[in-house]
């Protein structure tokens, strides 16, 4: 691991030889899935099979420091001695103190603005609480950075459809990969139609550089929808959210400890099973991602 030469000019940064080689085709995953998202094993598992890749760098601070393409035992270090999830708000704060920041997708892509990465690849986005009172920075940074980001969707634990409504008024182009149909998470289909797909990176890169063209300050959001095989329908998600929203109310859950506790409810409740997907999209979103950075690499350098 070695300092950036820029590093005097944007924060304390520290590039790994992988990011500092290949930036032009790399793809940023935040750390907060492995420090908050899943249970250690399999967290682990999942870094190790990320990191083989020669493109991706997971993203994250630690000791104040912002580094691009953590190490195994960097992550190991973040899980022993505890992260707080960080946000673009928090960026500054957690930096000044010196602490360890697991990154979510909002400050993952401001690191990636930073350091010139252009793809960024994620499980599901934040977006609008059900309450309609707390709205994700997901989105923020999303609608004033340039980025290309893959997901599944919204997750499903949100007001899905304010969440559909608010990235078209935050201008953020959202384009299916392979389907009409909004995603969340989970579930391949939420009932919401997508007016712009795509079948292939190429078509992707394609809109990117149009919207580059453009001048527009929004990203472009991939919506990949979960394989059919690790799908868990819609119905019996909300069956099993109504019954956890109970639980939020009588415990007095808020913030941002709703989301994990949500999360860890809905694995007890769905014995398993969205682990099991949450990996497989996951990971999924990864390698598309991966082909997106290679073809946008592979034009930049024609």
């Amino acid at each position: 691991m070695r300092s950036s030469s820029n590093e005097g000019e944007i924060l304390r940064v520290k590039l790994s030889e992988k990011a500092d080689k290949a930036k032009s085709s790399l793809v940023a995953v935040e750390t907060t899935v492995f420090i908050h998202g899943l249970p250690k094993e399999e967290s682990v598992s999942l870094f190790d099979k990320l990191n083989n890749m020669e493109n991706v760098v997971v993203v994250g601070v630690l000791n104040g420091e912002i580094v691009v393409g953590m190490e195994k035992e960097e992550i190991l270090k973040m899980m022993e001695e505890g992260a707080v999830k960080v946000g673009t708000r928090e960026l500054p704060y957690v930096i000044s103190k010196g602490m360890n920041g697991a990154t979510t997708v909002s400050s993952t892509l401001r690191i990636a603005e930073l350091v010139g990465i252009k793809v960024v690849a994620t499980g599901g986005i934040g977006g609008v609480h059900r309450n309609n009172k707390d709205i994700s920075q997901d989105l923020i940074e999303l609608s004033r950075n340039r980025k290309i980001l893959v997901s599944s969707g919204v997750k499903s634990i949100l007001d899905v459809e304010a969440t559909f409504e608010l990235l078209e008024t935050l201008e953020i182009v959202a384009v299916g990969y392979k389907t009409d149909e909004f995603p969340i998470f989970y579930s391949r289909k939420s009932g919401m139609r997508l007016n712009m797909t795509v079948e292939a990176p190429s078509e992707i890169v394609d809109i990117f550089e149009e919207m580059s063209e453009m001048r527009m300050g929004s990203s472009l959001l991939v919506l990949n929808p979960i394989d059919e095989e690790y799908e868990i329908p819609k119905e019996e998600v909300e069956r099993i959210l109504e019954k956890i929203e109970k639980e939020l109310l009588e415990k007095r859950i808020r913030g941002k400890e709703v989301t994990p506790y949500m999360l860890k409810r809905l694995f007890q409740e769905s014995k398993g099973r969205t682990l099991e997907a949450n990996l497989k999209l996951l990971s999924d979103n990864v390698l598309l991602a991966s082909e997106i950075a290679k073809e946008l690499s592979k034009r930049n350098h024609s």
